[in-house]
């Protein structure tokens, strides 16, 4: 036969209540303000360089936030997935090396 104690009844309960806790304070950091060294916020503020976003083709930089989120929504309407990123020549629209073909003929479009 098999002998329970007391104690067993009471762990249980202690382990899964430590490690809920450490989840939450794991939570806590993780999603914290940038000054708490944030794992999914970007806190470098910097403009980015224009060739330093992987595979995506830069195909128009323009002055303005406003002016990039323009084109962008331009080639959204024509199905081409762009997004446009800060970089130190100003705002610079991307799209996949896929759609860059199109996306140029529609930007350079009068």
């Amino acid at each position: 036969m098999v002998s329970v104690f007391a104690e067993q009844y009471f762990v249980f309960p202690l382990v899964a209540i430590a490690l809920a806790g450490l989840m939450v304070l794991l939570c806590r950091w993780a999603f914290s303000k940038a000054k708490g060294g944030s794992l999914v916020r970007r806190v470098d503020q910097r403009p980015a360089e224009r060739d330093s976003f992987g595979l995506l083709i830069d195909v128009r930089t323009v002055r303005t936030y406003n002016e990039a989120r323009v084109k962008v929504s331009m080639l959204k309407d024509f199905g081409i997935t762009a997004t446009a990123a800060r970089t130190k020549d100003g705002w610079t629209v991307y799209v996949w090396p896929r759609d860059e073909t199109a996306a140029r003929g529609l930007l350079d479009a009068p």
